[in-house]
């Protein structure tokens, strides 16, 4: 093999490991997001849901307090509040469903 295949032959490695790296830096930063949201998301799957449906949001759930155990509810309630999660800035942040925020007016 001459001397510049190897070169060549090198270059393309060291260009699929660079993008083999990002590929890489890409997935864990999304396995962080998601365990991020994951571990506080938990707090959310023990709270009662009730369905509803309005004209602008169409189809959603909603957990009230009084439906709920007052511990689990605040917790949850408390990890919006420390998000400042609103409709526009819901919880988590991603395009991941369901989402959380708060609803203020009626607390």
């Amino acid at each position: 093999m001459s001397e510049e295949k190897v070169v060549e032959a090198l270059k393309l490695y060291a260009d699929a490991m660079t993008n083999a790296i990002e590929v890489l830096r890409q997935a864990l930063a999304k396995l962080e997001k998601q365990a991020q949201s994951g571990l506080s998301e938990v707090a959310f799957n023990l709270l009662k849901w009730e369905a509803s449906k309005g004209e602008k949001l169409g189809e959603f759930e909603y957990a009230f307090k009084a439906s709920n155990i007052r511990d689990k509810w605040n917790h949850a309630f408390n990890i919006l509040r420390a998000k400042i999660a609103t409709i526009k800035n819901h919880f988590p942040s991603d395009d991941l469903i369901p989402r959380y925020w708060l609803y203020l007016r009626k607390y």
